[in-house]
């Protein structure tokens, strides 16, 4: 009888480990090597965080998890900064796509669209019921 139960990561790494490898093969012709790392980067004046990003970089692709700018410190660029060096890192380790969600109502995606990002698709009914859209840009 097959029983299913709440686990832990490390409880799963080498059942992961050995079946993982033979999924790559079959959809990416890979058996191995997927790189997965997570980032942070902050913005700091005199010392004090003023804003922060924060997301994870696999396979090529970074994804914007976490980007807040200090409510009296908007739109002064310090937001574009963070996105510009989290694009340098990931150009670094040879990244090809940046993506990242956000309300689909929210002002905040004038400022995405400002930077390069489009419209790739949505999530209705999302966080709270609110419609999330997605957004993607080439690196």
């Amino acid at each position: 009888m097959i029983t299913v139960s709440k686990s832990t990561s490390e409880e799963i790494k080498e059942f992961n480990d050995r079946e993982w490898i033979d999924a790559d093969n079959k959809y990416y012709g890979l058996a191995s090597g997927w790189i997965k790392e997570k980032y942070i980067f902050k913005a700091e004046e005199n010392g004090n965080i003023v804003g922060c990003i924060s997301g994870k970089y696999e396979e090529g692709v970074l994804y914007i998890d976490d980007l807040i700018v200090a409510k009296d410190k908007r739109n002064l660029g310090i937001g574009k900064s963070l996105i510009e060096k989290v694009e340098e890192y990931g150009k670094e380790m040879g990244g090809h796509k940046i993506y990242l969600i956000t309300g689909k109502t929210w002002d905040v995606r004038k400022f995405y669209e400002s930077l390069g990002f489009i419209g790739a698709g949505e999530f209705k009914n999302h966080y709270r019921h609110v419609d999330f859209i997605i957004y993607e840009k080439s690196l």
